[in-house]
């Protein structure tokens, strides 16, 4: 019985070990067909790398190419342009354009008569607070005068351009008579006006009627 046992183990044992698959690499093929293979790899590398860079410059040319688009200025960006140089608001000007035309004549002829363009306004610490329309609503940031500070042309321009369509949209306020309500408040419109407020009406109105004939 152990012999039979012995017999099988041996054949197990002394038979023919595994041929193993030959793994191909550089360093079982021939040196000259080795040579032949890594300059047809460059070869390939160098096209590729070619026809990317040639793809990416077209790109590049393209839009290079493209012509800039620019908004033309209309007559009543000129106009505004004209009438604010060298005032304190001139800065903002490119924010102002950006708005509805009637909102920006509206930005316009209050500003001059709230605070001359700029030349008398709020300040906070010493700053300018770019509140160059006599806007009065709580904040974080108050500057001289109880008025509202901002941080930039561009803020103030934006939240005074938004309350203005408010008026605009919802209240129906056309004209500088109706627009009143920025001095004095909702409901003044109807009332009696006092000295000040046909004041503030007359030279509102002698700004936005300049810009009104290019609405």
């Amino acid at each position: 019985m152990n012999k039979k046992t012995n017999k099988k183990i041996n054949k197990k044992v002394t038979g023919k070990p595994k041929r193993k698959a030959n793994v191909l690499t550089l360093g079982n093929i021939n040196p000259d067909r080795s040579r032949i293979l890594m300059l047809i790899i460059s070869i390939i590398f160098v096209t590729t790398v070619m026809t990317m860079s040639q793809a990416v410059e077209k790109n590049i040319k393209k839009v290079a190419e493209q012509p800039v688009q620019i908004k033309a200025a209309t007559p009543l960006d000129l106009e505004i342009k004209q009438m604010v140089a060298g005032y304190p608001i001139e800065k903002m000007v490119p924010y102002i354009l950006q708005q509805d035309p009637k909102t920006a004549a509206f930005l316009v002829a209050i500003a001059k008569k709230e605070s001359a363009w700029g030349k008398r306004h709020p300040v906070l610490a010493g700053q300018d607070c770019y509140n160059y329309w006599g806007f009065r609503l709580k904040a974080e940031r108050m500057g001289s005068g109880g008025h509202t500070c901002f941080d930039s042309p561009e803020q103030a321009v934006s939240v005074i351009a938004q309350r203005i369509d408010e008026l605009v949209a919802e209240e129906k306020v056309d004209t500088p008579k109706e627009m009143v309500i920025w001095k004095c408040g909702y409901g003044c419109q109807d009332a009696t006006k006092t000295v000040a407020e046909n004041k503030w009406i007359s030279d509102v109105d002698l700004y936005y009627s300049k810009l009104e004939r290019y609405l």
